[in-house]
């Protein structure tokens, strides 16, 4: 049986929580990914520019594209 979109974030912000409770610098990690999916859901292009214009674009820009799969 396949889990759903929803069931994954849930799992995944469930484990984000139980590991940042142990960690300071875990948490602080979190806590910028969070921040990232939060600006790449506001502004997806903007976002996906920003770490174009960095070195390894081509690397970005292949993570950007597996995370979108996931995520959906």
């Amino acid at each position: 049986m396949a889990m759903s979109n929803r069931t994954k974030i849930g799992i995944l912000l469930a484990v984000g929580v139980l590991a940042g409770l142990s960690s300071a610098l875990l948490s602080l990690l979190l806590l910028a990914v969070a921040g990232f999916l939060i600006a790449w859901g506001q502004n997806p292009k903007g976002v996906e520019d920003f770490f174009a214009s960095l070195p390894l674009s081509d690397y970005s820009s292949k993570a950007f594209s597996r995370l979108n799969a996931f995520l959906s």
